[in-house]
């Protein structure tokens, strides 16, 4: 199995769990965050701070994340 086809599989899988536990959570923001995840995985405190990087910019352009 292809390190890509890896993560479109993990990708598919994420957006089953979005799309049925947490609709209201846009799939961009999921995608955005486990490319970031993917991306640094070998430097974990680039990862956070992306991670937390991504959801400061969509709480800041949404007023935040719906409970």
């Amino acid at each position: 199995m292809t390190t890509r086809q890896s993560l479109n599989e993990l990708l598919a899988v994420l957006e089953e769990i979005r799309s049925n536990d947490y609709p209201d959570v846009p799939k961009e923001l999921i995608e955005k965050i486990a490319m970031s995840q993917y991306d640094n995985q070998d430097a974990r405190n680039k990862a956070r701070s992306e991670t937390m990087s991504i959801l400061a910019d969509y709480v800041n352009r949404t007023g935040g994340l719906e409970a």
